[in-house]
């Protein structure tokens, strides 16, 4: 199947068009969830610079930042690298705290993914390598994992965008195995660095591709080598370095929503999590496909395979890659105890290659059709995928929240470590900080204390997530006797209440 110059110019706008549109629409239709929160409150209450006479940096854990700590001490007491709340930073600034705001950053740099694939498929002479670039920027653009974190203001579209445009130049240096080897370019380094600064499973991808290199180096005693690897690993180190006690914490468990169970609970969890994420019916077409040409391998008379050699140690090598992958990252997820699909979004620009070197055997261009078809119709996250996306309603449960409230409103929130996440979205609608209007309660035993600092309120509002309602219906037990008329409305995963006198 050959395509011309004109006709793979209209086929890469057609889906350039349709994968921007796809990430940049609707960004705002969803409220921001827990995890969304908190990355916006560090990038709002954090400055880069500390005010006058405070510290730049001090080591702590999540659970000890402050107010007057800058947005490095608050990033390195948090788990994960700093790349994606720095731009988060940049992009409320300039937009203000609004979900469009939040999860621009990710939807830019998801669409620069496709930008890059499609520029490079533009450019490409070599016929088999152009249909696999073609192919590439098809699955990508439609592959359900992408779609859904490209409009989520975390680290995980970043990530694969940033990963996934190193790993192409990594692939093309590498394709042709290790005897025509050079050095990784400036270029794919610092693409390369930029993914590791975003999230430490993609630092885990990343050294795994690099090791391969560090081997090389040393054997062909490589100058440049030497340079551009000790250049990301200085920045990748100096980085760990802060943030080490952060990672040890967490590697223990200490911000834990889930037990690791036995080994065999673990590799179920990790397995089924990681399929969701790779999409099992796109994996399940792709193998059909394969072990047909395989098939027509041994049982066609014509010369030219379906499947030729060195198209299958490339898929081997991929295969090999995202095992190894696959298994290191469920690893770290599990003894985390911090299981989810969203952890292994980082190899899918690997596995869209994978799939598109098969689809990339295809002579016919009818069957190309009906398989592009198919890949469409099966595009729908599966069912584990999509109930794993977190749909907390932080916006309608603030939006009622403030409805009649004034300056002597007292806002009053369970599960203290939520703190500015509850902040933050509060503080979008009133159009000031309420942080001094805030009043927590963690534990039953702190009913009493709540109760006196209340007593002489005559409007409370009563919010938070779900979790937490136990603790606000013994404060209203306690004391609820001076408010009494109490409305309450649920959200998904979050309620609100108001508490009045009269």
């Amino acid at each position: 199947m050959k395509l011309t110059a004109r006709l793979s110019g209209v086929l890469l706008s057609i889906l350039l068009a349709l994968g921007m549109g796809l990430r940049l629409g609707h960004l705002d239709q969803r409220s921001m969830w827990t995890d969304e929160l908190f990355t916006l409150a560090v990038a709002q209450y954090h400055p880069l610079v500390p005010k006058a006479g405070g510290p730049n940096y001090r080591r702590i854990q999540v659970m000890e930042i402050s107010d007057t700590d800058t947005f490095l001490t608050a990033k390195a007491a948090e788990q994960s690298p700093p790349l994606n709340d720095l731009l988060e930073k940049v992009s409320v600034t300039w937009l203000g705290t609004t979900e469009i705001a939040a999860r621009l950053p990710a939807a830019l740099l998801a669409c620069s993914l496709l930008l890059w694939f499609a520029s490079f498929a533009w450019h490409q002479r070599e016929p088999q390598l152009r249909r696999v670039l073609h192919w590439s920027v098809f699955l990508l653009v439609l592959y359900p994992v992408l779609l859904m974190y490209a409009q989520e203001g975390r680290p995980y579209s970043a990530g694969a965008s940033f990963i996934g445009m190193g790993g192409l130049l990594w692939m093309l240096r590498w394709r042709d195995g290790w005897r025509p080897w050079c050095p990784p370019s400036w270029t794919e380094i610092l693409l390369l660095c930029l993914a590791s600064l975003t999230h430490y499973n993609a630092t885990l991808l990343v050294a795994l591709l690099l090791l391969p290199d560090a081997v090389m180096t040393i054997r062909q005693r490589s100058p440049q080598g030497g340079i551009r690897l000790g250049a990301i690993g200085f920045l990748v180190f100096t980085w760990i370095t802060l943030n080490a006690h952060a990672i040890f914490f967490t590697a223990k468990g200490g911000v834990a929503w889930g037990t690791a169970g036995t080994w065999y609970q673990v590799l179920e969890t990790s397995t089924l999590d990681a399929l969701a994420t790779l999409h099992p019916y796109w994996l399940g077409l792709a193998a059909a496909l394969l072990l047909a040409m395989i098939g027509m391998n041994y049982l066609g008379k014509q010369q030219e395979k379906y499947v030729a050699h060195l198209v299958a140690q490339r898929l081997c090598a991929l295969a090999a890659l995202t095992v190894i992958y696959l298994a290191l990252a469920g690893k770290v997820a599990a003894t985390a105890g911090m299981d989810h699909p969203r952890y292994f979004i980082f190899i899918i620009p690997f596995v869209a290659v994978a799939i598109a070197m098969v689809l990339a055997e295809i002579r016919s261009v009818w069957i190309a059709l009906a398989v592009a078809l198919a890949f469409v119709t099966l595009a729908p996250a599966s069912m584990r995928l999509d109930k794993s996306l977190n749909i907390d309603d932080f916006r309608g449960m603030s939006l009622a929240a403030i409805k009649g409230s004034d300056h002597d409103t007292v806002f009053l929130y369970p599960l203290p470590p939520l703190r500015d996440v509850y902040r933050v979205s509060l503080h979008r609608y009133l159009d000031a900080d309420p942080i001094h209007h805030m009043v927590e309660i963690g534990t039953v035993q702190d009913v009493i204390r709540v109760c006196e600092q209340l007593k002489a309120k005559n409007h409370v509002v009563a919010l938070g997530y779900v979790w937490g309602q136990s603790m606000i219906d013994s404060v209203y037990g306690t004391c609820g006797q001076q408010w009494p008329n109490r409305s309450s409305e649920k959200f998904h995963n979050t309620f609100a209440e108001h508490w009045r006198a009269k």
